[in-house]
């Protein structure tokens, strides 16, 4: 107990004295909050289209399940202002089995690393996906691409009486780290949010983000856990913006992370 004290002790007295540029563990996703095109004031507030994303849409002819629409004014005659929406537009999903968004990004799965996708969510006002039924969800996943194909890897549920309309809420899927042996090592992360339903009703998306995390204290990529690992997470200390020192996956740098790099403190891993 007095050498864990001791190595605590140690670790406390370099975040204060340690203080260099922060790290970041955001992996860039293209059009991540909808706001291309941009839908002027005066136009059609919503569009069939999504640049940039690879639409699913069951409807191959008008493309009426997926696309983006212009967040409008608190005053808005049709009532579906989104509270706390990221910028000026968000997206449109169909909530039938079948319709969604996938980006194949320019990252790649790391061996050691954690990935975690989150997107903030609400049902559409006007056409509620539990309208139709109430067991209608949405499905994250983080998936690679293997001969063509898209190969889910870790998946995680919305349903749909979770959320209330006009709020935003955020739902995530996390994969555990990648192993040296895993199919997807060097191959593109792939994101998608899918519909899982019948058809009848509409989910809200914004925000889409994409974060990588160890899940072990080397920082390095050395395998060992020193001074330079100390060095890391001082960068980073009380962050809550996903960064790379964050080992617990829960979007911050603190006490947590810290007792675990005392753990590993001068050791290999």
């Amino acid at each position: 107990m007095l050498k864990r004290m001791a190595k605590y002790c140690v670790i406390v007295i370099i975040m204060f004295l340690i203080m260099p540029a922060a790290q970041s563990g955001q992996i860039p996703i293209a059009n991540n909050s909808f706001e291309i095109p941009a839908i002027g004031p005066n136009d059609f507030p919503a569009l069939p289209i999504a640049p940039l994303w690879t639409e699913v849409d069951l409807d191959t002819e008008y493309s009426t399940n997926t696309g983006t629409f212009r967040n409008p004014p608190p005053d808005s005659p049709y009532g579906d202002y989104i509270v706390n929406a990221d910028g000026n537009q968000l997206a449109f999903l169909g909530s039938q089995s079948g319709n969604g968004f996938l980006q194949e990004t320019n990252s790649t799965y790391q061996t050691g690393k954690s990935y975690r996708l989150m997107v903030e969510v609400c049902p559409s006002v006007r056409y509620t996906p539990s309208g139709p039924d109430p067991n209608n969800k949405l499905v994250l996943s983080l998936y690679y691409v293997n001969d063509a194909n898209s190969v889910d890897i870790q998946t995680s549920p919305v349903p749909s009486t979770e959320l209330t309309t006009n709020v935003l809420k955020t739902f995530s899927v996390t994969m555990p780290a990648v192993q040296s042996g895993d199919a997807w090592v060097g191959k593109n992360i792939g994101i998608a949010i899918r519909a899982d339903g019948v058809p009848g009703g509409y989910w809200d998306l914004d925000n889409v983000r994409l974060t990588e995390f160890q899940t072990m204290p080397d920082f390095t990529g050395d395998s060992f856990v020193n001074l330079q690992d100390f060095t890391v997470m001082a960068s980073e200390w009380l962050s809550c913006t996903e960064a790379e020192a964050d080992m617990t996956g829960d979007g911050c740098v603190d006490t947590e992370d810290l007792l675990i790099l005392a753990k590993y403190w001068l050791g290999y891993v």
